[in-house]
């Protein structure tokens, strides 16, 4: 029998997850994933309000938009807010070449570009990611803490547990297709 495809991109649809600070909801994560011909869009929104009482100790928005083609990263557009600290992020691919500007400022990135969104099967391989939020490139390393059942979507699946370190840190768990649970 022939072996079996692995997809690159999710299905069309969403995720949604609950942003935890230290075992405290404070937040949300949404990322919806849409099959369009020629490519395909990836929509994330993020709101976070960290509180002590009924005071804000720190507040964070973001909304991105990225556009794939032909597997690779064409173009992100996003705004966000971070706790008073305002990015707006416009970039594309032109001539194999990214290209951008945040807040004004240009940049460029050469080379395939993996985005810090999180969602991508090879976020936990890639050694860079593209901040959407910036427009930096960081360096990161990806280790794997092994199998964990884990509630998503009402079900309790089988992932794997990642840690993410380095410019960006974050715990990751993905399910056997290694789509982004948790």
């Amino acid at each position: 029998p022939a072996p079996r495809a692995q997809r690159i991109f999710p299905a069309a649809g969403e995720a949604e997850f609950v942003a935890r600070r230290q075992g405290s909801a404070v937040g949300s994560h949404r990322i919806r994933f849409v099959h369009e011909p020629g490519r395909f869009v990836v929509r994330t929104d993020i709101a976070l309000d960290v509180r002590a009482g009924a005071a804000s100790l720190y507040r964070f928005t973001h909304h991105a938009e990225e556009i794939w083609m032909d597997g690779w990263l064409d173009a992100v557009v996003s705004d966000t807010d971070d706790d008073g600290r305002r990015y707006r992020l416009r970039a594309g691919r032109e001539d194999g070449i990214f290209t951008g500007l945040v807040n004004g400022a240009a940049f460029t990135v050469s080379g395939y570009v993996m985005p810090s969104s999180l969602w991508h099967r090879d976020t936990v391989a890639s050694e860079t990611l593209f901040d959407t939020i910036d427009g930096r490139v960081k360096a990161v390393r990806a280790e794997l803490l092994g199998r964990e059942q884990v509630l998503a979507g009402g079900l309790t699946l089988s992932a794997k547990h990642y840690a993410l370190a380095g410019g960006i840190a974050r715990d990751l768990w993905y399910d056997a297709n290694f789509e982004l649970v948790r």
